[in-house]
């Protein structure tokens, strides 16, 4: 399985496999997603990072492992969901200042109206809303 999209009414999903190359495509997926439910140039770009900073937080949890975004509405909102299979949740971080990672949570937090991560059965979600028309 390289990637499957799935879309049942106003919900889009793709399944990708947690390698890094399916970053670019996670993000293509969510570009065109957020454009589809009709979102402002501005949520489309917020989302599209969102969606980076998550699957890539996945991929290092779960490499080669099956990693699963779902983006739907809710009233002037958009949730982006990325599922990955370890239920260790993510901790906000304070990177170093030449630190290579630690930076993607503190992103999100700055681009999206409200985030969170819950355990589920197999793993966790963390998710993101944007506002369709910021």
């Amino acid at each position: 399985m390289d990637q499957t999209i799935t879309e049942m009414g106003d919900t889009a999903r793709l399944r990708i496999e947690g390698r890094p190359e399916m970053v670019r495509h996670a993000r293509a997926f969510a570009r065109a997603s957020l454009r589809r439910l009709g979102c402002s140039p501005n949520a489309v770009d917020d989302g599209e990072l969102i969606v980076s900073e998550l699957v890539t937080n996945a991929i290092k949890a779960a490499p080669d492992r099956e990693i699963r975004i779902s983006v739907f509405p809710k009233r002037e909102y958009v949730t982006i969901q990325v599922y990955d299979p370890v239920d260790d949740l993510p901790r906000q971080r304070q990177p170093g200042l030449h630190a290579e990672s630690g930076r993607g949570i503190p992103i999100v937090s700055q681009c999206a109206h409200r985030y969170g991560a819950f355990r589920v059965a197999g793993g966790k979600v963390v998710w993101a809303t944007v506002e369709r028309h910021s």
